[in-house]
């Protein structure tokens, strides 16, 4: 008889176990039986709670061999068995209309996964997609993601998305961690505790936490691109902060801004802190600026100046400078690590390109690598010679994290250095903008083609124009469009744009999208345009990039060598 075992094991004990099955096999070992092959048992144990416990809740638990259930007690726990289990694993609790999910991670018998709803925001965030889809695409072939450190390094980005509204940060370990839950007489202890402040500041921001979920996992590095909305929305860590009276997008906390002047020895920027209750904004100097409130989103600032919010809390506004009243942007600050970044983008700048040259507009399209440099680059000195220009010899262009926030935009190969700040709003879109100490500016989104809009559409825009003497001479104004054609043949779209907004006169004008190139738009020039109330205008050439997901536009004036900013009501 020709026997041949096909196992390998590991250890002295496996070898001479496995000796003995072969021996058994091939009919050695005399009349004696072989010893059964038990397999391993996986044994999951936690807390369902969501500020009280959750009871005769059903857990189901998918893992990496194996599935199991059971049902909660009366406070909360649960244990779970799977014959032949091995983690890591995703659990589901059901309990009438509530549904939450969690994970459990590691490589030993044993492991403890509470569920609950921060649980909930650790699989959005570690698995960059709703949590009821994550666990009903669950592969247990494809797990290498789910290890203990991706889960912690999640459960941190949870902890610190939540701080401005719940303060988590007091609970060691939100997967896995103790957790006492309300019930009948049984007080919760501080995890519970925090689970009911979370359900409280929830419903003070009319948010839900499904609504939460889905906005930590579009932010989250992990999640997929063709998920991402480019809906205009607050990114996660900015939903439970408190809103200003008259404006939902205007949170208290920390805002990045970036003004376009002549910073002399360093860029023009700073981190202010923006408190909602009282409309005020305290930057370096300590001494608090008071906004005063003119309509939904809009205000004027001691300057002299006007501020317009979008819907994705980014901020246009004209602020006291160098020169009198400059153009400033202000966004949410954010930390992100360079492989965040990667991707291509569609770029537009008022820029310098020779030395002590004129300062112009200019457009490029770039990528960046997983290391933060410049792998690919189309750069239109001339924003209208941009299909030839694509260059050759890549200069070394490279990002790397500065300590005060963003990061430094190094050119070896030109030997100057820019800062470059980062921000995603809700929706996941991202958005570059690029400062020079000498104000040169660049705004940057996802190089993507743009699609025609519905006829119908009605938009309505706070406008601000800096011009190349970094100044922003003319007051916000508003403008207000309605499409009344779209031709998908030559891909272009006829507007009415408001002229007179007291007598609500409009003028037509065409717009081309993807021109000069994918990703923009072209307001075609044209002379003599009769308006509806029979007046006439000359149409000035535009072309802009809208900031995906960030209810803002960014349009230069070759004309007039001016850059606008659009934030749309």
């Amino acid at each position: 008889m020709n026997c041949r075992t096909t196992l390998s094991f590991r250890g002295a004990t496996a070898i001479a176990a496995s000796a003995a099955l072969a021996l058994a096999a091939c009919g050695g070992g005399g009349d004696s039986a072989a010893p059964p092959i038990v397999p391993a048992t996986l044994v999951l144990t936690g807390t369902a709670a969501t500020g009280v416990a959750i009871a005769s809740g059903t857990i189901e638990a998918r893992c990496a061999a194996g599935n199991g259930g059971t049902t909660t007690a009366v406070d909360g726990s649960f244990t779970v068995t799977i014959t032949g289990g091995a983690l890591p694993c995703v659990l589901r609790v059901t309990a009438g209309a509530t549904v939450l999910h969690s994970l459990a991670t590691g490589s030993g018998a044993s492991a403890r996964a509470n569920i609950t709803p921060a649980t909930e925001l650790v699989v959005a965030r570690l698995g960059g997609i709703v949590p009821a889809t994550y666990y009903a695409s669950f592969d247990r072939n494809a797990v290498v993601g789910l290890t203990a450190a991706a889960a912690t390094a999640a459960s941190s980005a949870v902890v610190e998305s939540l701080r401005a509204g719940v303060d988590f940060s007091g609970v060691a370990n939100l997967l896995g961690g103790a957790l006492v839950a309300a019930n009948g007489s049984v007080a919760g202890d501080a995890y519970d505790q925090r689970l009911d402040a979370l359900k409280a500041r929830l419903a003070t921001a009319s948010i839900t936490l499904a609504e939460l979920a889905q906005s930590i996992a579009f932010a989250a590095p992990a999640g997929l691109p063709a998920l991402r909305s480019s809906a205009a929305s607050l990114p996660p860590e900015l939903l439970l902060a408190a809103a200003a009276a008259n404006c939902a997008s205007l949170r208290s906390g920390r805002y990045r801004v970036v003004v376009n002047e002549d910073g002399g020895t360093a860029a023009s920027t700073e981190v202010v802190v923006f408190d909602a209750a009282t409309l005020t904004v305290v930057g370096s100097g300590g001494t608090p600026n008071q906004l005063v409130a003119t309509g939904p989103c809009t205000y004027t600032n001691p300057a002299g100046g006007e501020v317009a919010v979008s819907r994705a809390g980014v901020v246009i506004s004209r602020v006291g400078g160098n020169a009198g009243l400059v153009g400033a942007v202000f966004f949410p600050e954010q930390a992100h690590a360079l492989t965040e970044l990667t991707g291509d983008y569609n770029a537009l700048a008022f820029d310098r390109t020779s030395t002590n040259g004129p300062i112009h507009l200019t457009s490029s399209t770039f990528g960046l690598d997983l290391a933060g440099k410049v792998s690919a680059l189309n750069f239109c000195d001339d924003l209208r010679t941009c299909v030839a220009s694509t260059v050759a010899t890549l200069p070394d262009l490279r990002l790397s994290p500065n300590a005060g926030g963003g990061f430094d935009l190094t050119n070896t190969t030109a030997g100057y250095v820019d800062r470059a700040f980062a921000y995603r709003a809700g929706g996941g879109e991202l958005m570059l903008v690029l400062l020079a100490k000498a104000g040169h500016i660049t705004f940057a989104t996802a190089n993507l083609p743009v699609n025609l809009p519905a006829v119908g559409r009605v938009q309505t825009f706070w406008n601000m124009f800096i011009g190349a003497q970094y100044t922003a001479a003319a007051a916000l104004n508003l403008s207000r469009n309605t499409v009344v054609s779209a031709d998908a043949a030559n891909g272009s779209f006829v507007r009415a744009a408001v002229q007179n907004f007291a007598t609500n006169a409009t003028r037509p004008e065409t717009v081309k999208i993807n021109s000069l190139r994918a990703g923009y738009n072209q307001r075609l020039p044209a002379n003599g345009v009769l308006h509806s109330d029979g007046g006439m205008s000359n149409v000035l050439e535009f072309i802009a990039l809208t900031m995906r997901g960030m209810d803002l536009s960014v349009l230069v004036l070759p004309a007039s060598n001016q850059m606008g900013f659009s934030v749309l009501q």
